[in-house]
């Protein structure tokens, strides 16, 4: 997976001569310091230093607090700008972080006024199809903008409650491919651990990190979408790379303009956007549609196999039968016979005489 994330930004971009930001990479950076040459250079920039990132994460067994990257920027209260202290940059890379950005709009923004003209942002973002957030409602355009017109910086209760009620250990294979298990359905939390974060969260203004924004592409487009028409912000579609099958992430590589705001620039960065078929809203059911498919199959094969065991059961049977009632008619005929009655009658008078 990470692979797949760098094949992405080195295809698009020689980082090697440019100066680039990576945000919240901890200790899976996509672009390492020690790997660039020829006067490349990458930044980091996470929410804490690189000693309490340190502290944060020692009991997190999935973080491997020795290759956590020493942090350039501290960004404590969420404004980019400030925290970057007046760099401008090449390009700006956000692998699953702006799912946990509680203003939305606000970082998509930011980012735009610390890149130079031209340059990109490159966005690994997860589809809530295939993550624990499958039961959790897509994020609307109506939420990003009030977060937005709030100034909002910590996440709020709805989103700390929702994760905590409602993620599922989900997987992300089966998920994909159909396959149905008790255990994916269970709650990673509970409600009570839920409602214990959210009173934290509305008492102490207590920062609970957790995903804000649930996206599918589709949805998040059409956030982009509604932010370039308002002119909340200003990006041009350059790439764009679909949930793979069997993968949980689509990515996204956004250019800031090199011209001015407008509606000309509008337009463009408008029509840049990618136009989503049915087919392509479909597509990534459709190994679980394949799935239910060849289940039925089976299911329908099977059912063939026991009608056929029937019918020759029932078939077996009518001949038994038949054959009975064969046996039975011939009984019945030679009974009627006058010879065998006449046989029978003289038995019958010789037994009386015999038993007189």
């Amino acid at each position: 997976m990470a692979n797949s994330r760098r094949e992405f930004l080195l295809k698009a971009l020689n980082v090697e001569s440019l100066k680039g930001l990576e945000i919240g990479p901890l200790n899976k950076p996509l672009v390492r310091k020690e790997n660039l040459q020829e006067g490349g250079k990458i930044f980091y920039l996470d929410h804490l230093p690189t000693c309490k990132l340190k502290e944060k994460y020692k009991d997190d067994l999935s973080i491997d607090v020795n290759q956590i990257v020493p942090v350039d920027f501290v960004c404590l209260d969420g404004n980019i700008v400030e925290a970057t202290a007046g760099n401008l940059f090449d390009y700006v890379v956000a692998s699953h972080v702006i799912e946990h950005v509680p203003n939305l709009l606000q970082f998509l923004r930011d980012i735009q006024t610390i890149l130079k003209p031209g340059g990109h942002v490159f966005l690994v973002v997860p589809d809530k199809r295939f993550t624990f957030d499958f039961n959790r409602p897509l994020t609307t355009f109506g939420t990003v903008l009030e977060n937005f017109l709030k100034k909002i910086e910590f996440p709020r209760v709805s989103a700390v409650y929702d994760q905590a009620a409602m993620a599922i250990k989900a997987n992300g294979h089966n998920l994909w491919h159909g396959i149905v298990k008790a255990e994916d359905s269970n709650l990673l939390d509970s409600e009570a651990v839920a409602w214990k974060a959210a009173l934290r969260v509305h008492n102490e203004s207590y920062y609970h990190d957790v995903h804000v924004n649930i996206f599918t592409p589709h949805s998040f487009f059409e956030i982009l979408k509604k932010a370039v028409t308002h002119e909340v912000v200003f990006y041009e579609l350059k790439q764009f790379v679909d949930t793979q099958i069997g993968q949980i992430e689509f990515m996204v590589q956004l250019e800031k303009p090199k011209d001015e705001p407008g509606n000309c620039l509008k337009s463009k960065c408008l029509a840049s956007l990618p136009k989503f078929e049915i087919e392509s809203l479909l597509s990534p059911y459709m190994p679980q549609v394949k799935a239910l498919s060849e289940a039925l199959q089976n299911s329908t094969e099977t059912i063939s196999k026991l009608q056929h065991q029937l019918d020759v059961v029932k078939k077996n049977g009518d001949s038994k039968i038949a054959n009975l009632r064969k046996e039975l008619k011939t009984a019945n005929k030679m009974l009627d016979r006058k010879s065998v009655k006449i046989v029978l009658l003289s038995i019958d008078k010789i037994y009386s005489l015999l038993r007189n």
